[in-house]
């Protein structure tokens, strides 16, 4: 059985000059036995391209529930869908993060997402996303809360 992760919340950040990006402490799942023995560990995530030019990362357990509830259903296999799969099954990364939570971005994610130094990570419930701070600003930054709010039905 999986586990249920909701990524809430933002950090800034810089990409290091080896590319790598440190995966914020607030995203960073604890081990499974729930001991932290300041060491680290490494861990799996799953990256891949986001709408509106940002990367969007996974956990396998969410990413396996989006694939089934999205992709694996899909009942008309026309040439298109089958060429919409294999677009996104494609782009999928597995990415693992050194002892230090550290994971290295894979060129074409960081060239798809202009992402040059500056980061913003944000959560986003089951997943969360690394975007260029330029991007992110440009994308998300005329949107009110109340807006925000009003749009989902949030209250």
């Amino acid at each position: 059985m999986g586990v249920n992760y909701s990524f809430c919340g933002r950090a800034e950040h810089q990409l290091d000059d080896k590319g790598r990006v440190r995966i914020p402490s607030k995203f960073f799942p604890k081990r499974e036995d729930g001991e932290d023995d300041g060491k680290g560990y490494a861990m799996k995530f799953y990256f891949m391209p986001g709408t509106q030019g940002c990367i969007s990362v996974y956990l396998k357990d969410a990413l396996d529930a989006r694939l089934e509830k999205k992709l694996r259903n899909v009942e008309n296999d026309t040439a298109e869908s089958v060429k919409s799969k294999r677009k996104i099954l494609s782009s999928i990364e597995l990415v693992e993060t050194d002892k230090q939570g550290r994971a290295v971005i894979p060129n074409t994610l960081r060239t798809s997402a202009k992402i040059v130094k500056d980061l913003i990570t944000v959560g986003m419930d089951d997943h969360f996303e690394i975007w260029a701070k330029e991007q992110y600003d440009l994308v998300n930054g005329d949107m009110t809360f109340a807006q925000a709010y009003s749009m989902v039905g949030f209250f």
